[in-house]
């Protein structure tokens, strides 16, 4: 007698219910391979890390872009801190030395502190060469300022400042990028 009355079994529902066992025990049987795959530390697909990364290994491969990109930043500060592209992008005839000193004098503190954050990525010796670089570019647009007077134009100005930069010679910006170019090369070798 059947106990189920309204039911019977036919060979498609055997056949439909083996399958079923069949695929779920496969889809266990996968999961559990993934899972014991994942704990001998063997690389999934998809994932970078491998069974022999170190934690060390981990944090450079974190951190590399990251003080590329400083390095970058501050490559870029000093380029545009320098006195032929500083002068000749914000250079205006029609301001007094004054009025161009204070704009370029402006310029150089704010770029420096929008790249303040990146110094954490670069050696405390590259640090200090890029804050004398600022310092040193601001106290010669104050000298080259006091050298033309107070009531002279810009163009007074701009002249004094290439003036004394043939004067110096090789500018602490240009020992800075110097400097970041052998910190990079040293940290890609």
């Amino acid at each position: 007698m059947n106990p189920f009355p309204f039911v019977s079994p036919s060979p498609f529902h055997l056949l439909f219910g083996i399958i079923k066992i069949v695929l779920i025990f496969s889809g266990l049987f996968f999961l559990l391979w993934y899972y014991l795959k994942q704990k001998n530390g063997q690389k999934p697909v998809g994932n970078e890390a491998g069974p022999t990364d170190s934690p060390t290994s981990e944090v450079t491969r974190v951190i590399l872009p990251l003080r590329l990109q400083a390095f970058e930043r501050f490559i870029l500060f000093l380029e545009r801190i320098h006195p032929s592209n500083l002068v000749m992008r914000l250079n205006n005839p029609d301001l007094t030395s004054v009025q161009l000193q204070s704009l370029l004098v402006r310029t150089i503190r704010e770029e420096f502190e929008y790249n303040l954050s990146q110094q954490l990525y670069l050696s405390q010796q590259t640090w200090e060469l890029v804050k004398n670089a600022k310092e040193e570019m601001v106290a010669l647009i104050n000298q080259a300022t006091a050298r033309a007077g107070d009531e002279s134009m810009a163009e007074a100005l701009v002249k004094n400042i290439f003036e004394m930069v043939i004067e110096k010679g090789k500018l602490p910006s240009e020992m800075a990028l110097d400097q970041i170019k052998n910190e990079l090369q040293a940290l890609t070798r």
